[in-house]
């Protein structure tokens, strides 16, 4: 057998023995392997299972460490009963703050309740209740966030009741802050220090008292009342600071005034005024503006009269107020001394070279809301050329004491258009006295107190036309005590045909002797003797014929008429 015959048979016999031998060998060689790879494989999991969990753990306690950090501190000594008074109440103070700080009105912050929740922390509610713009309430709400706190809002209430430009919101919130009791208890919310000396109110430096946690780095930001700064430099207690930071407004401080760090959220520590700004762009609380159409509001014709000023305003309705506001021009021709200004105000004082009668007047109005920048319009004012009225001659009857009294007044009108007048008294009118307001009729009864003798009177007719005029007219009143209540017939003579009768006026003691067929007026009463009787008279008053008995005054007399 050749060499390479030899060769060839020993490979096949070779190949065959470990075809036959396969699984000896991969049980007694490559099984220990196998087994050892997956158990290296099991215990690399096993280890990054462990990385993981204490990675986790490192980043819990992170977590735990930053929670408590922003907690609010509990309250120190009572680890069995744990409470959270002085959480509340430093939590309602820095609402109070932050309200004054964003402007809030009628500013109402009151404490809630304290819930445990087990072992781990309590919660704290606070109630805050104000008025405010849409403005100020982003601002709130953005400060709150970004303030770094363990809190949260836990209801908000927004009420209004417009819904056009910037309307004044109703808001009620509640603030549920959290406290962990495992957190270390701390006298403030935030690390405070006090000025060592007064700070101006443009000064960009300042001196602190202390330094106990606060940064050790520039870059915080601080706040003094009400205002935000942020300190940009610092060599120990002398610190260098931006002032009036996010909208707030620089101001002067005296020495001890307190300096708060304040924490805000790393990732939105700041924001530009451009960046507030798109915040509140959209008032959510405001309905859309509807597309604009200018036009003119209805203008109604307006009367003057001579010498007189009636100004008005032309108004506009529909316009784009932020693009600011119409301004007005008469086209043309005016009456002479008429003045419309540019805010659509309409002046006028005529005098006597201008003509009674009406007067169109054009005008333009422009603006971008109106179709093509303008509008055109018209008004009409109208000069009145009246005349003062005056009362027809007639003199007012005589006033007496205790009784009625009415007087008419007729106008004598000398306007050329026909008008109705209205009634008033004048100034210092007597007590009692009244007027009709439709008819101009006085009525008085006048009582004992009034003095006896001339009282002037003056009363005002106001005429319908526009503008109305009005004229004042003096009147006086002859007052006189009623003598016909004071005089008594106190007897008669019926001796053939000298009859008499005999009256004395108590008032004066005037004594007065009448015949039969005599006639004769006291008071408001006239009357003529008809028949005198042993102890009567019956005289005529107006059309009927009255019994007068001895001892009766002229009133009684007529009290008690009778027809004969």
């Amino acid at each position: 057998m050749k060499r390479n015959e030899k060769i060839l048979v020993g490979a096949l016999l070779a190949g065959l023995a470990a075809w036959q031998g396969s699984g000896w060998i991969s049980s007694t060689v490559f099984e220990p392997f196998q087994k050892r790879g997956e158990d290296l494989a099991t215990l690399r999991k096993s280890v990054k299972d462990k990385e993981d969990q204490l990675l986790n753990l490192s980043r819990s306690r992170k977590s735990l460490k930053e929670w408590q950090s922003t907690s609010l501190p509990p309250d120190p000594g009572k680890p069995k009963q744990p409470t959270a008074l002085n959480a509340q109440r430093l939590y309602t103070q820095w609402l109070t703050d932050l309200g004054q700080l964003c402007g809030v009105e009628y500013l109402k912050v009151t404490p809630g309740g304290i819930t445990q929740k087990g072992n781990v922390y309590l919660s704290v509610l606070v109630r805050l209740e104000g008025e405010v713009r849409y403005e100020q309430l982003i601002s709130f709400l953005d400060f709150f966030y970004r303030t770094n706190l363990l809190h949260r809002i836990a209801t908000l209430q927004v009420a209004t009741k417009v819904f056009e430009g910037d309307p004044g919101l109703r808001i009620s919130l509640e603030a549920e802050g959290l406290v962990l009791l495992d957190a270390p208890s701390r006298r403030t919310l935030f690390p405070e220090t006090a000025l060592a000396e007064s700070l101006t109110e443009n000064g960009t430096t300042l001196q602190v008292t202390d330094l106990e946690g606060f940064p050790n780095q520039a870059g915080f930001r601080i706040q003094v009342k009400n205002e935000f700064l942020v300190v940009t430099a610092m060599d120990g207690k002398n610190w260098t600071v931006e002032r009036a930071v996010e909208r707030t407004q620089s101001a002067a401080y005296s020495e001890d005034a307190t300096i708060e760090l304040v924490k805000m959220n790393s990732e939105r520590f700041g924001r530009t005024l451009e960046e507030f700004q798109q915040m509140i762009a959209t008032n959510i609380f405001v309905k859309p503006a509807p597309p604009y159409k200018m036009k003119l509001a209805p203008l109604s014709e307006k009367a003057f009269a001579r010498g007189k000023s009636n100004d008005f305003t032309i108004a506009a309705q529909g316009y784009d107020t932020t693009k600011g506001k119409p301004e007005f021009a008469i086209v043309g021709s005016a009456p002479t001394g008429l003045k419309l200004d540019k805010s659509g105000k309409v002046t006028w004082r005529p005098g006597d070279d201008v003509a009674a009668g009406r007067y169109p007047v054009q005008f333009e109005v422009r603006h971008a809301s109106a179709p093509h920048g303008s509008l055109a319009g018209t008004f009409t004012v109208r000069l009145r050329d009246s005349k003062t009225p005056r009362l027809a001659p007639s003199t007012p009857p005589k006033v007496y004491l205790n009784r009625e009294w009415t007087y008419l007044p007729a106008l004598v009108a000398t306007d050329p258009s026909p008008t109705r007048f209205t009634w008033k008294l004048g100034d210092k009118s007597p007590e009692g006295l009244s007027i009709n307001e439709k008819s101009g009729e006085l009525k008085w009864t006048p009582g004992d107190s009034v003095e006896i003798g001339e009282t002037p009177v003056s009363i005002v007719a106001t005429d319908s036309d526009s503008p109305p005029q009005s004229t004042t007219f003096a009147l006086k009143l002859d007052i006189h005590d009623d003598a016909a209540q004071f005089t008594r017939l106190v007897g008669t003579l019926a001796d053939g045909d000298k009859k008499r009768g005999f009256l004395i006026d108590q008032s004066t003691d005037k004594k007065t002797v009448l015949h039969e067929g005599d006639a004769f007026a006291i008071s408001d009463l006239s009357g003529k003797i008809k028949q005198i009787g042993g102890n009567h008279i019956i005289m005529t008053l107006g059309q009927q014929d009255v019994r007068w008995d001895v001892g009766q005054s002229l009133r009684e007399a007529q009290a008690t008429i009778k027809e004969y």
